[in-house]
Parts: structure tokens; C-alpha cells; sequence
């Protein structure tokens, strides 16, 4: 592993906020993957969630002084991401993934024409419960379920206690459940 893999975030980030623009670069290339996906589940839409990277990433430039080493960097990062995608969500109404993207990415082996209709359908299916419920119990969702975070640290980037962040999760679940059910019987 190089010197650069070694460099924890938040070290890489105290060196952004002295300024250096080039220490930014591996933390994008690091966050890259995961925040797109965050991002695009958030929103819905991946050209949108695309814009929103960019905004995300060029606030991190913007308020680098306002870093605190040695504050989790990730969890820094995905606020700033939760308030870009709530900020979107204000100016426009979330666009439905399409059907393309949620193929794509339904089953990455060579699956039977059967198999790959009905995970299609199934990233379809959950990509709208995720949209419908409330930005806040979405975040939680999202945060939760695919970037496999802690509620501690859930509890950092969206600004809410702990308890708060779990009642959040059991509503997002019971709303998604609510959602899927009826429409994956």
C-alpha cells in the first residue's frame, strides 16, 4: 500500500484546510463510489446525484476552514452531503431512477432473462419506496442500509441524537415495508 493509502482522512483533510488543494484528490478518488451512490439514492436521479457530487465536493473546498481536526472526516463529508440533497430537494421535485440504471446494476453476473427481469423490477420497486418517504427518514434509510454506517455516526451527519436517528430508521423501515408490500406480493 502507498504512502497516500496510509494518510487517514482526517490528517488528508487538516492538510486541505491549510490550503492544500492537492491533498483533496485522494479523498475524492476514496469517496468517490460511496457518496455517488448515497447521493443518487437520495435524490433519485443519477445525473442529478452526479451535479450534487460536484456541489458536494466543491463545498468541501469552500468550507475547509470550518473542518475540525480531528472530526471524523466521513461524517463531515455526508453532512455536507444530506444538506446538498435537501437543499435540492426543495428547488425540485425527485426524479425516479430510471429503468436503466436500476437494470444495470440489478445483478452484475450473467443472470437468466428471468432473473434479471425480476431484480429489475424489485431495484425499481425499492428505488420508489426509498423516494416516497420523508427526506430525513430517507437519509437514515440510505445511510443505514447501503453505506452500513452506525447510528452514532448516522447521528453526526444528519445533527440528530442517536434515539432520534433510530426512531427515524424504524419509520423509514415501516414506510418502505408499507410501500413494498402490497406491490411485491
Amino acid at each position: 500500500m502507498d504512502a497516500e493509502h496510509q494518510v487517514c482522512d482526517e490528517l488528508l483533510m487538516a492538510q486541505v484546510a491549510q490550503g492544500k488543494r492537492e491533498r483533496l484528490e485522494p479523498l475524492l478518488r476514496r469517496y468517490a463510489h460511496p457518496l455517488l451512490t448515497f447521493i443518487q439514492r437520495m435524490v433519485g436521479s443519477r445525473h442529478r446525484a452526479e451535479e450534487l457530487f460536484q456541489e458536494v465536493f466543491l463545498a468541501v473546498w469552500h468550507k475547509r476552514a470550518q473542518y475540525q481536526f480531528p472530526r471524523p472526516f466521513k461524517s463531515w463529508l455526508f453532512a455536507i452531503a444530506v444538506n446538498k440533497c435537501r437543499e435540492a430537494g426543495r428547488s425540485r421535485r425527485p426524479t425516479p431512477l430510471s429503468l436503466v440504471h436500476a437494470e444495470d446494476r440489478a445483478l452484475a453476473d450473467d443472470p437468466s432473462p428471468e432473473d434479471r427481469l425480476i431484480a429489475t423490477e424489485t431495484a425499481v420497486l425499492v428505488t420508489a419506496a426509498v423516494q416516497q418517504l420523508p427526506p430525513q427518514q430517507r437519509a437514515v434509510v440510505v445511510l443505514r442500509i447501503w453505506q452500513n454506517l452506525p447510528y452514532d455516526e448516522i447521528a453526526q451527519i444528519v445533527g440528530r441524537t442517536e434515539a432520534t436517528v433510530r426512531s427515524h430508521m424504524h419509520h423509514g423501515l415501516a414506510g418502505l415495508r408499507k410501500y413494498l408490500e402490497p406491490r411485491m406480493a
